[in-house]
């Protein structure tokens, strides 16, 4: 129902961060060159290496939490199979105690 209120929101949400990214990347023009243990990065703004750490992090972020999700899902799964066979199993108990109180009752 409102689906085209929330791709609304996404856009204007992803229009706004491109923004601010872009704002961003102009107001800090300064280059360094990233140098980590056993790689040494080529000279690009500052800007870009943490908009590029951003997004790897948003990444790896996605990636941990559709881990967590799969599993949940599955256990879900699981959990609903128990339970329809509980219940399955219930039913059949209580419909054989009607069973067994109706004969009991014509004897």
């Amino acid at each position: 129902m409102f689906s085209w209120l929330k791709r609304v929101i996404s856009i204007v949400l992803v229009v706004l961060f491109l923004a601010i990214g872009v704002f961003f990347s102009i107001r800090n023009p300064q280059l360094m060159s990233l140098d980590l243990v056993f790689w040494k990065g080529p000279e690009l703004s500052v800007a870009l290496y943490i908009i590029t750490a951003f997004t790897v992090g948003a990444c790896v972020a996605l990636l941990v939490s559709s881990v967590a999700y799969l599993r949940s899902n599955r256990q879900i799964r699981v959990l609903t199979r128990k339970y329809d066979k509980v219940r399955d199993e219930v039913d059949a108990l209580r419909k054989a105690s009607i069973t067994q109180e109706l004969s009991t009752r014509k004897e």
